[in-house]
């Protein structure tokens, strides 16, 4: 029996950003059954290029516990160091409500802002 070895290759910082440049706008909405909100083709396309779907289920259970306390728009800001953890902060326009230290991920690293607005989850370029 042989074992699929195929390593996992991390996308570079640079490469993301120029992906994510073409992510303006629309076209579909995607939803997964367990979550509460719908989000967009920059959003679906982020999680997969920087293997980070793990952001969908920060969201989810930040949005389902906070929503009703807070505004329905939410600046989200994913902020990647270069000792591979990040910080994920939710903020409405009394300030942060939400921070999550997360101690790992192979995320690259930057600044990634998203917005959530009318139960929608927003890749900033396309807001």
């Amino acid at each position: 029996m042989t074992l699929n070895t195929t390593q996992h290759s991390v996308i570079k910082s640079t490469e993301l950003e120029n992906i994510m440049s073409y992510c303006y706008g629309t076209e579909n909405y995607y939803k997964i059954p367990q979550y509460s909100f719908k989000y967009t083709d920059g959003v679906k396309t982020f999680c997969e290029k920087a293997d980070a779907y793990w952001l969908l289920d920060i969201v989810a259970s930040i949005s389902r516990h906070y929503k009703q306390m807070h505004e329905d728009f939410i600046i989200i800001d994913l902020i990647v160091s270069d000792d591979d953890k990040a910080i994920i902060t939710f903020e409405d326009t009394k300030g942060i409500f939400f921070k999550q230290d997360i101690p790992f991920t192979d995320c690259p690293k930057g600044l990634w802002k998203f917005y959530f607005d009318n139960n929608v989850f927003f890749w900033n370029g396309e807001y």
